[in-house]
């Protein structure tokens, strides 16, 4: 098992040409829990880039693997050839087997040598090279991991045949994995522990937690908990420390310990500025339910390592898997 943190789990460069095989293929990986970098699922992300910087970025930099489709038309087209180019530099700096041929046709490939092993899809199905594909990345201990598809979390919401608000979910679920790429290591376990622990009891407009417990768990001072929970409003968190009222007695006896609690609101910067009270999915009730669900089937310690890493498989079907205690020999 190895450690995996690039964006995308494969990349795959083609010509327009071969686009109904490789749609199957793309197809069939994301049903398995596995990223493909494939132009058409990335349309609204492209709009308006510099293709020429995004793609050089995307193949050299983002992908585990490059699958190439070798055709005459490949070699033809410019799109294509500055991809395979931006592959074979990384090729090069890792001298390792990151270009992965695949060849409709002999057509010759510069700097692709004769000698390197590739798959022929004239006898290939694409189910077939999905399943090469697969078979090379092998068993993923993933980082920085969010499922293709979500439809545990889905399930979980119970939106799955609403595809408005699996829209509006997958929105928000993205953006709050970013917003956590984007926090220090301290950061996001302040802020996941709050979310996981905390009572969602007046969900949607906030979670609360009590500022000892928040310590306990995180083994960060009261002190040290309101400075990284203010550090990260420009993410779009707004989270508050104050005496809740609900806790006080009028009883005469004098109950020791404090009553503070850590509020926290978060707000997926679409446009909104304050919680809309009429939204049908706020941001902060999908990431509850995103956090519950991404530790689904694990126990604390092992749910931690989940998130501590970023590893949201559990939100798909196809990623989803069952903590086993089985006793070492």
């Amino acid at each position: 098992m190895y450690e995996v943190s690039f964006n995308y789990d494969v990349g795959l460069s083609f010509a327009g040409e071969q686009r109904e095989y490789v749609d199957q293929v793309a197809s069939d990986l994301r049903s398995r829990g596995i990223r493909p970098f494939y132009d058409d699922y990335e349309r609204g992300a492209l709009w308006g880039k510099d293709l020429y910087a995004h793609l050089t970025e995307v193949y050299q930099h983002q992908c585990e693997y490059c699958v190439i489709f070798v055709s005459r038309e490949y070699e033809a087209k410019v799109w294509p050839s500055r991809e395979r180019q931006s592959a074979q530099e990384r090729a090069l700096q890792e001298k390792r087997e990151y270009i992965l041929p695949a060849r409709f046709d002999d057509t010759p490939i510069p700097g692709l040598l004769k000698t390197i092993s590739y798959i022929d899809l004239n006898n290939t199905s694409p189910k077939q090279l999905s399943d090469l594909i697969a078979e090379k990345l092998g068993k993923q201990a993933r980082m920085n991991y969010m499922p293709p598809t979500l439809d545990r979390l889905y399930e979980r919401l119970g939106i799955a045949e609403d595809a408005g608000a699996r829209d509006e979910v997958f929105s928000h679920s993205h953006s709050f994995f970013e917003v956590l790429r984007r926090m220090s290591a301290q950061e996001r376990v302040a802020v996941i522990s709050l979310i996981r622990f905390g009572c969602p009891g007046e969900l949607p407009a906030n979670i609360h937690i009590h500022a000892d417990l928040l310590r306990r768990l995180t083994g960060m001072s009261i002190a040290r908990l309101q400075r990284l929970l203010g550090d990260v409003r420009s993410l779009g968190f707004r989270c508050s420390l104050r005496e809740n009222c609900k806790h006080k007695t009028d009883s005469p006896e004098s109950i020791l310990g404090d009553s503070d609690f850590f509020y926290l609101q978060w707000f997926n910067f679409r446009g909104e500025e304050e919680y809309i009270e009429d939204e049908e999915l706020p941001a902060l009730m999908v990431v509850s339910d995103l956090i519950d669900t991404a530790t689904e089937g694990y126990c604390e310690e092992h749910g931690s390592e989940f998130l501590n890493r970023l590893d949201f498989s559990q939100l798909a079907t196809a990623t989803y898997s069952v903590e086993s205690h089985e006793s070492e020999e």
